[in-house]
Formats: C-alpha cells, structure tokens, sequence
C-alpha cells in the first residue's frame, strides 16, 4: 500500500520519487485515484527528446471535461499530458513547450475495462498505442 506524503521509489533506476498525495488506493495492482483530488507528485524530472510512457487505464465514465490520465508540467506551458478528449471516450495525447504544442486524438478508452496504452513522442512524430 502507499500513504499520502510516503515516497515510492523507482524499482528499476531507482532515480525517480513519487508521492501519493490526498489519499489514493495503492495495491499491488497499481494504483487508484478517485478522479477528484487524488494525485502522484513526482520529483523533478527532465523531459525532451524522443520518450515512451505505458500504463494500464481503467475510465469509470468520460463525464470529467478533458479528465487527465496524467499531467506532468508547470500547467502555464510546459505540459506532457494524456487525457479524455472533451467530455468523449477519445484519447488526446499533448506535449506542450512554451506556446508550441503537439497533439494527437487517437482512438478511444474503453469504460470500466482496463486498457493497454503506450503514448510516444519522437520530434515531430507523436503516436498512440491501444492494448498492442
């Protein structure tokens, strides 16, 4: 299990940190946020250049107008995010910096079902993998 404010550490570089923050449910399973105000806090971290993110996501329904998978940046302009397209099932995948974005809506999450996703950014070449 995990505790609001107790660190994670990464198991394999051991090099990133991660706190859990307003009480989600931490399993062996993965962890559950409750779509309000549960959230992961992570320590300071580069991003740029060519990079890969994979998770396993599991939407309860797509009411939540642009409900983020994740969201890592300042939240002025430097953003890396995935979520919900709109109030739809459509999944949205954005790399901010500065006032240049890129994006790709691609495909669809699957509601009460868990899927497969793995989202890639490669200059200009941005792509979106479901349960493949």
């Amino acid at each position: 299990g995990c505790t609001t404010g107790s660190s994670i550490i990464d198991s394999v570089a051991g090099d990133l940190t991660v706190t859990p923050m307003n009480g989600p449910i931490c399993s062996s399973s993965g962890i559950a946020l409750d779509g309000i105000d549960d959230y992961l806090n992570i320590d300071d971290w580069e991003w740029g250049g060519t990079m890969s993110i994979e998770l396993y996501v599991k939407m309860d329904s797509s009411t939540n107008s642009y409900g983020r998978v994740f969201d890592f940046g300042t939240g002025d302009s430097d953003n890396v995010m995935l979520l919900n397209d709109a109030t739809s099932v459509k999944i949205r995948w954005w790399v901010q910096q500065g006032s240049t974005h890129k994006q790709l809506t691609q495909g669809t999450f699957d509601l009460s079902d868990w899927s497969h996703i793995v989202v890639t950014v490669s200059g200009n070449t941005m792509k979106t993998y479901k349960n493949g």
